[in-house]
């Protein structure tokens, strides 16, 4: 099981479905504690998710929350998921 998104995830959230789009922000590994710097292994952070609707952007912000959408009953599906409106790339196909 992950225990955080990535790329091309494909996605449940309340009886909608979506994919975790390529994009990430990239965090440095670099925090405080108390005035004292500390650092970590640098990372990405994924989790824009492109819901599958016939909206030009319909897309929600979960980057670095991924332990939220998981207790509010999100859960990753099979890859195998075939979207109405968008492509396996976040894309809306040509209807």
């Amino acid at each position: 099981m992950n225990n955080d998104f990535y790329p091309k995830m494909k996605v449940s959230l309340d009886g909608e479905y979506g994919i975790v789009l390529d994009e990430f922000r990239e965090w440095d590994g670099i925090y405080f504690v108390d005035g004292e710097k500390h650092q970590r292994t640098p990372s990405k952070s994924y989790g824009l998710i492109r819901w599958d609707s016939n909206k030009e952007n319909d897309i929600e912000d979960w980057r670095g929350t991924y332990g939220t959408f998981i207790n509010s009953g999100g859960k990753e599906i099979s890859q195998d998921h075939q979207f109405e409106y968008i492509n396996d790339d976040g894309t809306l196909k040509n209807h």
